[in-house]
């Protein structure tokens, strides 16, 4: 259950905000023209954003994975990573203002990040309200959860209260502003993994409907529910992908990809869909997005994308996708830093027909929340410092 690890580890007026791009329109057929506006920055400065949620009042809620600390550390994927208490959990109250002003609503939460650059962070990872507006929040991890306990002396990085409030699922105290502890991801990992010798857990994303709240564990590979008292189980472990040639390998070296689901939404009809990345080589094209009724099996609703990142809905039922990188992750992480992002348009009147609305200005976009006609992106989502979120008006 290897995957991506460290990688997603993997006040001003409106005069002032910053257009980004060129207005465009792409037709999917005569009946249904999708338009977008230039996007614009309504925030910016941000560290790791990911995922985003709007409340009632039409405030955006981010998920900020931080920057990383002064340690404990160890040999990441990527460089040396270290713990800090630089994750949290922020508010912008008036994201069609223009470059507003982000407020950190809980902070001190746990972030691993490379030591260097503070970027390629692991954190909070996203947020969402459940039925009764409460906020819920994950916490990544992408490693074996016993690191959380384990001494440094043999490789972890605990036991500390920073490190066991990795790989878990918190609500929001409205009253005391703390988050509060839900389920232990990582803990279910440990004791439901059949695998014992290869560990790994990442609750990147949640959703939850009525009584129900789900958790997509993109280290598991497995869609969770989380009950009312704590209590997990597993819903679904998805398949591995058809094998592929490992790039730089001698030919017929071959791998099967993990699917790595790493994202999980309501959709308008009710029913869960789960987006995955799918890990290395992260082949272009391979990356699908799952249905779910409760009670049966996930189905394919969508097929042929490049490492998404997440899904959001439009107010007419369609489905939008986002990818991290457009062009795949070997992309990014080559000698170019390839992160080119990409909005997709999925007609849900046929699945297969798929419009990519937007790629530049798109850099490792991190998460995508949407109210009526506009689509808010959290952008650059895996360097400290340089995060945005961009608002893209929709239409029709």
């Amino acid at each position: 259950m290897r995957r991506l690890r460290r990688a997603l580890v993997c006040g001003a007026a409106a005069a002032l905000a910053l257009p980004l791009g060129v207005a465009s329109a792409v037709a999917d057929d005569e009946d249904d023209t999708v338009v977008i506006g230039d996007p614009v920055v309504v925030a910016e400065g941000l560290d790791s954003p990911r995922g985003l949620a709007l409340d009632r009042r039409g405030s955006l809620w981010i998920a900020q994975a931080g920057s990383g600390g002064d340690g404990p550390c160890f040999p990441g994927v990527v460089g040396e990573t270290c713990l800090g208490p630089s994750g949290r959990i922020s508010v912008l109250h008036d994201p069609d203002q223009g470059v507003g002003t982000v407020r950190d609503h809980v902070t001190g939460l746990p972030s691993l990040a490379v030591e260097e650059t503070g970027g390629e962070a692991i954190g909070p990872s996203d947020v969402a309200f459940d039925s009764q507006g409460r906020l819920l929040a994950t916490i990544g991890l992408a490693a074996d959860p016993g690191i959380r306990t384990r001494p440094e002396a043999d490789g972890g990085i605990g036991p500390s209260p920073l490190a066991s409030r990795l790989d878990t699922l918190n609500r929001l105290d409205r009253r005391s502003g703390a988050l509060d502890l839900v389920a232990d991801i990582g803990a279910h990992e440990l004791s439901a993994n059949p695998e014992e010798d290869d560990f790994d857990s990442n609750p990147n994303s949640v959703a939850a409907r009525g009584n129900r709240t789900y958790v997509a564990d993109a280290g598991g590979n497995a869609l969770l529910r989380v009950r009312r008292n704590g209590d997990v189980e597993t819903v679904f472990v998805f398949p591995h992908e058809a094998p592929v040639q490992i790039p730089g390998a001698p030919p017929g070296a071959m791998i099967e990809a993990d699917p790595v689901p790493n994202s999980v939404v309501v959709g308008p009809d009710g029913a869960f869909y789960v987006g995955q990345l799918t890990g290395f080589p992260f082949t272009p094209g391979t990356a699908t997005v799952w249905r779910f009724e409760v009670g049966e099996e996930p189905t394919v609703y969508a097929d042929g994308f490049t490492n998404i990142i997440d899904l959001a809905f439009t107010e007419d039922g369609d489905l939008l996708v986002l990818e991290i990188a457009h062009n795949g992750l070997l992309a990014a992480f080559g000698p170019d830093g390839d992160w080119t992002g990409a909005l997709i348009h999925v007609d849900r009147h046929d699945t297969s027909r798929h419009t990519v609305l937007l790629e530049d200005p798109l850099f490792a976009p991190g998460g995508i929340a949407v109210r009526d006609d506009h689509a808010y992106i959290s952008n650059r989502s895996v360097f400290a410092g340089e995060g945005e979120i961009l608002r893209v008006q929709l239409g029709h």
